[in-house]
């Protein structure tokens, strides 16, 4: 971090002259030691925190925080080693090497100049001044930066007393002389258009297709009957290459618990980089929050881009802040939406999409819709196989048997006696005088000899039925094959 080496912003009390000339040889002088991040505007009846930043060395130092702008005259209000006031209260980070002072419930009376001090030891001390200024006016940026040929939106705050009244723009530097552009109750322009929003206390300013001619001192103006409108003005430059400072987009959307990462690109180095929120405290690269919510800034400066990232998001973090490189500003807007939960209950509420939208989570039903099909056709199938192999093999059985009529089925009883012959000849068991009837003829004899009387199933040759013989009965049969 480059720290500006004006010793005029820096205080030494009661500090010998050769001392003095030591920390000026050893680069120990305030310039170096403390700094601030801004001078701070804020709302009456709001609060602000100011930043202060400090040397490594003063890690273990008593910082303290005092109102007036001569040293002599500025009698600390509070301080590290010491109990917290109710509207003002300080707290170190020494890893961060910065300690941030909060003032709540603001009056007009808090408007003045600060002093962020560190006690070096009980002879000197060192610090910087701060600006606070508390107003129920109107407020918006110094000066912002854009390309030709591109818009920007540039927010203008006002007071909880002017929601109801009218706003408008106006092309000049004071709104007493200024002439008006566009107002919120009137047509709006293409290039150039205003919106209101009394809750937020805002209203904003869009100017489109930009050119140079655009360049010049603007205000924001409110308007009040029967008396002086209120305003504030800054200056807009147009630049026909890359601005001075810029964003990818103004308008950044956050979910609730999220983060959400802003781009700042600069082109030269002023020697700080901060991140500021609407009509309130900034915080540079060695902050850990704004206003009591954690932000993380890093600086990259070989692609001259500083990176702020919002932790942990909330619904009040909604709102404007805006990029600074201590010469020139951009706005940005951020919003956070509510996370959405699902619930499984009978009372649960179905959400149609959007025309052209996919439904949550419809991908993956279709997904398993088409793997249950896809099962149940595979089984199916092996099913069918099973089925056709079954059937087609009873068939082939069949056919086996009706081309072999010589073939022959017993149901037979182990306590039986049986004998068969082929055409060959007459094995045992058959006639001893049997012989072939025609030489060459297929013949075959069988022969069953029955011990009791039980019944035998026989199919011979093509057919026979069964049959319940008598006991002790010889049962034979000759079935004959011709040859063609």
């Amino acid at each position: 971090m480059s720290v500006s080496t004006d010793l005029s912003s820096v205080t030494h009390r009661r500090m010998d002259p050769l001392m003095l000339l030591f920390l000026l040889i050893a680069g120990r002088t305030g310039a170096d030691s403390v700094s601030k991040a801004s001078d701070v505007s804020a709302w009456t009846g709001g609060s602000a925190t100011l930043s202060c930043f400090y040397a490594d060395r003063y890690k273990t130092h008593v910082k303290y925080w005092c109102k007036g702008l001569s040293w002599s005259s500025c009698t600390p209000i509070v301080s590290t080693d010491s109990p917290q006031e109710g509207k003002v209260s300080i707290r170190d980070y020494p890893d961060q090497r910065v300690f941030t002072v909060t003032i709540n419930n603001l009056t007009a009376g808090d408007s003045d100049h600060y002093y962020c001090g560190v006690k070096i030891n009980k002879h000197s001390e060192s610090g910087t001044w701060i600006k606070l200024s508390v107003t129920d006016g109107v407020s918006t940026l110094d000066k912002v930066s854009v390309q030709r040929g591109g818009s920007v939106t540039i927010p203008c705050f006002y007071g909880d007393r002017y929601k109801s009244h009218v706003k408008y723009w106006c092309r000049g530097y004071d709104v007493r002389s200024c002439t008006p552009i566009v107002y919120t109750d009137s047509v709006q322009e293409d290039k150039v258009s205003v919106r209101d929003d009394p809750d937020q206390q805002v209203f904003t300013v869009t100017i489109n297709n930009l050119t140079t001619g655009d360049s010049g001192s603007n205000s924001c103006g409110v308007k009040i009957s029967g008396g002086s409108d209120a305003g504030a003005s800054l200056y807009l430059s147009v630049a026909e290459g890359s601005p001075g400072l810029s964003v990818d987009k103004q308008e950044v959307t956050g979910v609730e618990g999220d983060s959400v990462t802003v781009q700042c690109r600069y082109t030269y180095d002023y020697g700080q980089r901060l991140w500021c929120k609407s009509v309130g405290s900034c915080a540079a690269v060695n902050s850990v929050s704004l206003d009591g919510r954690p932000v993380l800034i890093r600086d990259d400066r070989d692609n001259n881009v500083f990176s702020v990232t919002m932790r942990g998001l909330e619904r009040k973090d909604t709102g404007w802040y805006w990029c600074d490189d201590r010469n020139q500003q951009i706005p940005v807007h951020i919003t956070v939406s509510q996370r959405t939960t699902t619930t499984t209950s009978t009372d649960e509420t179905i959400k149609l999409p959007a025309p052209g939208s996919t439904p949550t989570g419809a991908n993956d039903k279709w997904q398993s819709l088409f793997l249950y099909v896809g099962l149940g056709s595979l089984v199916l199938l092996l099913i069918i196989i099973i089925i056709t192999w079954k059937v087609w093999d009873k068939h082939k059985k069949k056919m086996v048997r009706s081309q072999d009529p010589g073939s022959t089925e017993l149901t037979v009883n182990p306590d039986h006696e049986y004998a068969a012959v082929d055409r060959t000849g007459i094995i045992e068991g058959a006639p001893p005088d049997q012989a072939s009837e025609e030489p060459g003829a297929d013949v075959t004899y069988s022969s069953i000899v029955l011990s009791g009387p039980e019944q035998v199933s026989s199919r011979c040759s093509s057919h026979h039925p069964a049959v319940t013989p008598a006991s002790d009965v010889v049962y034979s049969s000759v079935a004959l094959k011709h040859r063609e």
